[in-house]
C-alpha cells in the first residue's frame, strides 16, 4: 500500500516538473544562484586557527624525587582541580622537580573561563604546597609551535660529521621548501 502512495507521489512531482517547465527551470536557476552566493561568503583557511581544551599546569619543586613531587605537589592540585566544570579528564606527571598536571576539557569550552577557574584553583591549593615550590605555571597547548615532520639520521659516520651534515647541509635544504 505504502509503496503504490509513494510511487503516485514521486509520478506526481515528475508530472508537475513536466507540465511547468518554467517554474521548474525557476527552481533550479534558484537554487543554483543560493548555492554559488553562499559558496563565495564560505571562509575556508588553509591553516584554520585552532584552539585546543587543553591547559597544563607545570609545578617546579626544585631537588625533589618524583615521588616526593607526586605526594607533595601532584595530588594537591590533582585533588582541587578535578572539580572544574566542563573538565574530561586529566592525567599527571612527576618527574624529579617538576609536575605537569594536563587538563582537557570538552570542546565546547571557553578556554578564558577554564584559564581563570584553573588560576583560582591553583591558588587556594597553593597554601598548601611546600615553601621551596615555584610559582604554578599555567600553559596553554599551542599548535603552531609543534614541529610538521621530525627527521631523524643515522649513517656509518661519527656523530660529528652527521651532526654537522643535518646542520649545514639539509637543514638549509630542507627550509629552502616552500
Amino acid at each position: 500500500m505504502t509503496g503504490e502512495r509513494d510511487d503516485a507521489a514521486e509520478r506526481s512531482l515528475i508530472a508537475l516538473a513536466i507540465d511547468r517547465p518554467v517554474a521548474t527551470s525557476m527552481i533550479v536557476l534558484a537554487a543554483l544562484v543560493f548555492g554559488f552566493v553562499s559558496l563565495q561568503r564560505l571562509s575556508v583557511t588553509l591553516l584554520p586557527r585552532v584552539s585546543y581544551p587543553s591547559l597544563t599546569v607545570r609545578t617546579e619543586y626544585e631537588g625533589s624525587a618524583p615521588s616526593e613531587v607526586e605526594e607533595l605537589v601532584t595530588r594537591p592540585l590533582e585533588d582541587n582541580l578535578s572539580v572544574i566544570s566542563n573538565l574530561n579528564g586529566f592525567r599527571s606527571i612527576s618527574r624529579a622537580g617538576v609536575s605537569d598536571l594536563i587538563l582537557e576539557f570538552e570542546w565546547d569550552t571557553d578556554m578564558s573561563f577554564a584559564a581563570q577557574d584553573v588560576r583560582e584553583k591553583v591558588d587556594q591549593v597553593r597554601p598548601f604546597l611546600p615553601q621551596e615550590v615555584k610559582k604554578p605555571l599555567l600553559l596553554k597547548y599551542d599548535p603552531t609551535l609543534d614541529p610538521i615532520m621530525r627527521i631523524g639520521l643515522f649513517g656509518n659516520d661519527d656523530l660529528t660529521r652527521t651532526r654537522f651534515y643535518a646542520e649545514e647541509r639539509l637543514k638549509k635544504e630542507l627550509e629552502s621548501i616552500s
